[in-house]
């Protein structure tokens, strides 16, 4: 599987696309809310069995969580011990 490419650059454009919608998305609070109810409409509106869509989204959950840790552990901090075999970064190809 090919890995995503996240940047600062994509996220802002979708955010832009949602504030067009509703200008309260300028608020990364409210922008954050859209981007996982888009998450939660778009499996509803998939084909696969209920517990499949309930499996898929605790996998989304993890794995959005793997990118918040990797994303914050970019930020300058008090350094933390990486116990990791390899690096995901947003921009990665």
């Amino acid at each position: 599987m090919e890995p995503i490419r996240l940047s600062d650059d994509l996220v802002t454009e979708l955010q832009n696309v949602i504030v067009k919608h509703d200008e309260r998305a300028g608020d990364p609070g409210i922008a954050v809310q859209y981007f996982a109810a888009v998450i939660g409409y778009s499996l509803s509106q998939q084909s696969f069995p209920p517990e499949q869509k309930k499996e898929l989204l605790e996998q989304l959950f993890a794995f959005s969580n793997h990118v918040l840790d990797d994303c914050e552990s970019d930020q300058p901090q008090a350094p933390q011990q990486q116990n990791a075999v390899g690096k995901w970064r947003p921009g990665d190809a």
